[in-house]
């Protein structure tokens, strides 16, 4: 019940991209979290997430799209029992372009040491950061972290970017 509760309130207390003040993030949201998806786009979604539900088919577009918008040459995955399909969605899309490094975390223990390996270019994608307090506890220190410049709260995931030249900022946006 808890976290129905968690869910409605930031489902009020966030905004869509016109509430965003950042270029970056309206852009990001705009072009990646809001764009609608194809017919062909829904089609190749794997049974797993179509068995799940709508969220769960929105979360893995949303994250497709994420992963084609970012180019990135190596993923590194933290968590309990990560899909088999989303580890191979990893994968396709991986390219050697450009040196950037993705970090999936889906567990609600200590990554916080995960920060020791970031560069400027690294993105960090938390599962459900809302989803137990040890999450919750973690998301908020990881937003508190200094090297941390912009962070994405849609509730059922998080994102964090480490851009310089940025000023820090924590959006929460309705997903």
């Amino acid at each position: 019940m808890q976290f129905y509760l968690k869910y409605l309130r930031h489902y009020l207390i966030s905004h869509s991209r016109h509430g965003t003040h950042s270029p970056f993030v309206y852009k990001l949201v705009d072009e990646v979290l809001y764009r609608k998806s194809t017919v062909e786009e829904l089609n190749v979604v794997p049974l797993f997430y179509k068995r799940a539900g709508k969220k769960a088919i929105k979360k893995y577009l949303f994250l497709e799209r994420l992963l084609r918008t970012f180019a990135f040459r190596t993923f590194k995955v933290r968590g309990k029992m990560v899909q088999q399909d989303l580890l191979e969605l990893f994968r396709q899309i991986r390219s050697d372009d450009f040196p950037r490094v993705i970090y999936y975390i889906d567990t609600d223990e200590d990554y916080l040491s995960v920060l020791e390996d970031v560069d400027e270019h690294a993105i960090l994608i938390i599962e459900e950061p809302h989803a137990s307090k040890n999450n919750e506890k973690y998301w908020d220190l990881l937003k508190q972290a200094e090297m941390v410049v912009v962070t994405i709260d849609l509730f059922h995931l998080g994102l964090v970017f480490f851009k310089k030249g940025q000023r820090k900022e924590d959006f929460l946006i309705r997903f």
